[in-house]
């Protein structure tokens, strides 16, 4: 048997010890990961967005090891900012993922501009006034930090749409004259306005 045989031979002894240990460990009450038990860990997750009317940038790591990351979730949030309020709230988990798993598709070296994120119930009330009820939901997703409004420069705005869709993980609302794709963590839906 060769040297490189042998040794592939033993790695693989190696790791089927270690995982049983740690399975031992588990099963014993100990409190491990998965990915310790596996040997594995996800990568880092980031966005890459663009606050529009704040014309400014954030570049936010969120996840890393197993964990969310506060400092990153808190430059979502920013980056989400009601600015006609000046007022942040918590965005929802789901929808930081989702936009994650959009821009895994777009390309990961893509920002997203936002164009609305969070938005207080009284600012919602002035879009729903100011454009006579059209294309603003009196309950909008937006006032639970559940919902964007998003492009992508240089991409297609129906290749988004169809990216998000195929997800089937909430709303998709496909505004091409406004030049924005609504996404949400509400049930599974779409439509189209202008």
């Amino acid at each position: 048997m060769d040297t490189a045989m042998i040794s592939d031979a033993k790695r693989t002894e190696d790791s089927r010890r270690n995982f049983l240990k740690k399975a031992a460990l588990l099963t014993g009450g100990a409190i491990i990961t998965q990915s310790e038990l596996f040997g594995s860990t996800e990568a880092e997750k980031a966005l890459n967005l663009r606050a529009v009317h704040q014309h400014k940038d954030y570049y936010a790591e969120f996840y890393e090891k197993d964990s969310y990351k506060i400092s990153g979730l808190f430059e979502i949030n920013k980056a989400f900012m009601d600015t006609r309020a000046r007022e942040i709230t918590r965005i929802d988990i789901d929808l930081i993922n989702l936009l994650y798993e959009i821009n895994l598709r777009v390309g990961i070296d893509k920002k997203f501009n936002i164009v609305s994120g969070y938005r207080t119930p009284q600012t919602n009330a002035w879009l729903r006034h100011q454009l006579g009820g059209r294309n603003v939901a009196k309950h909008s997703y937006h006032m639970k930090g559940q919902a964007v409004d998003i492009y992508v420069p240089g991409f297609s705005l129906h290749k988004l749409r169809n990216i998000a869709l195929s997800l089937k993980r909430g709303g998709v609302g496909y505004y091409p004259k406004q030049g924005f794709v609504h996404v949400d963590v509400g049930p599974v839906r779409q439509w189209r306005r202008g």
